[in-house]
């Protein structure tokens, strides 16, 4: 039977799990009713539409055809599953089975319920997580890019500043708008943006906390070298 069911193509481990869960719900609900566990499956087969079908189709094959035990088949189909839970959930059913069927019915279907009532809370979770993780990736990258900005604006700054102090025409013959002049200030903000980002998608558990430091670091030198040129045109 596991070479039969090898050639089935199963959904993700994440799938997986809710098709099985989803057909033991059935299977509990028509245990609940006294049906010889036998039946039970056969009826759960006939409600179930999920991508396991054909695999659960082959289960029921060979408890008529083969004449094997429904314990037997459930462990079989468990062994064709990728997941790991999916596995279990199947084991631990044959082993209620063993004992006493309704009373298998119950605790499975409290079992399910509350592995959907998890599922779910494991859905909303991930889901706040990549919201939490797209707000940071566009805060790393925004930092960037007003860092870049501020850092081309270095000179300037300095130039109003003096305005206060000195004669408008002395600051712009003798001011040196030259990046050199402003160098530890512009590598300050550019290792302030970058670490920002690498640091920022570390603790959100991001994809590539290296990958966001690449991005920040483009981003820096490009709003740097446009917001240069610009400033540059404007003035002179």
């Amino acid at each position: 039977m596991k070479s039969l069911l090898s050639t089935t193509t199963l959904p993700s481990m994440d799938e997986e799990l809710s098709e099985v869960a989803s057909f033991l719900c059935f299977f509990a609900d028509e245990l609940k009713l006294g049906i010889c566990p036998e039946q039970a499956y056969k009826f759960a087969l006939g409600k179930y539409n999920g991508p396991l079908k054909s695999l659960f189709v082959e289960g029921a094959r060979q408890l008529v055809i083969g004449a094997q035990p429904l314990t037997q088949v459930l462990k079989s189909i468990a062994g064709s599953l990728n997941s790991l839970n999916s596995t279990y959930l199947l084991q631990l059913s044959c082993k209620f089975l063993e004992k006493d069927s309704m009373k298998a019915g119950r605790i499975l279907l409290s079992m399910v319920r509350t592995l959907e009532e998890n599922s779910n809370l494991i859905r909303k979770r991930n889901h706040l997580l990549r919201a939490k993780n797209l707000k940071t990736k566009i805060l790393s990258l925004a930092t960037s890019l007003i860092l870049g900005y501020v850092a081309a604006l270095t000179p300037l700054f300095a130039m109003l500043f003096l305005i206060r102090q000195q004669n408008i025409g002395q600051i712009t013959i003798g001011l040196n708008f030259s990046p050199l002049a402003f160098w530890p200030a512009i590598v300050s903000f550019f290792f302030i943006g970058i670490l920002t980002a690498y640091q920022l998608t570390e603790f959100t558990e991001g994809e590539s906390s290296w990958a966001m430091l690449f991005i920040s670091a483009l981003i820096f030198i490009i709003t740097f070298l446009l917001t240069r040129s610009l400033l540059a045109i404007l003035i002179w």
